[in-house]
């Protein structure tokens, strides 16, 4: 009876493993496709409000929600109260609000890129420099989802059968 019990458990784990697998896939694709959103909006603010940056990231701060909305609001209090290079204050906040999730490097870039796209003056040239970050966030999402259609069943049959194996194996 122990070793049906170890058994049924080291199967149940090895499931619960490739399902936290699954499930990191899925919070980096949804992650994904908010940096498309505030992107979007960014585009919105700039080119139709004719916002500031601060502004238009007062405004986001407001809408989003974690792990965006509170650095947000941190590059807006410090670019209105102290001043001083937009391109760090943003890669500093933004790190510590990415810090804690799945995403990978490129992707992270991908969101720390923004500053780039702000050398111009005037509010349609920075609307034209976001759709170029857009189209590649676009095309992240879009693998992501290729990329999850064709592993999602994948690992979690492999969770599956490792367990089964392991439980073989260990009888």
């Amino acid at each position: 009876m122990p070793k049906l019990a170890g058994c049924i458990l080291i199967i149940g784990g090895c499931i619960g493993f490739a399902g936290s697998v699954c499930r990191d896939m899925a919070e980096r694709l949804l992650l994904m496709k908010r940096i498309r959103n505030v992107y979007e909006n960014l585009k919105y603010y700039i080119a139709y409000q004719k916002a500031t940056i601060p502004e238009a990231l007062l405004h986001l701060s407001q809408e989003e929600g974690e792990p965006f909305a509170a650095a947000f609001g941190a590059v807006y209090n410090e670019c209105y109260g102290e001043g001083g290079d937009f391109s760090g204050i943003w890669h500093l906040h933004m790190e510590r609000a990415l810090s804690k999730t799945p995403l990978k490097d490129k992707e992270k870039e991908l969101f720390y890129a923004f500053p780039s796209c702000l050398g111009f003056m005037e509010e349609n040239a920075q609307a034209a420099a976001l759709d170029k970050l857009l189209r590649e966030v676009g095309h992240c999402v879009e693998a992501l989802e290729n990329e999850r259609k064709n592993k999602d069943r994948m690992v979690m049959s492999l969770g599956a059968a490792c367990g089964v194996l392991l439980s073989i194996l260990l009888l």
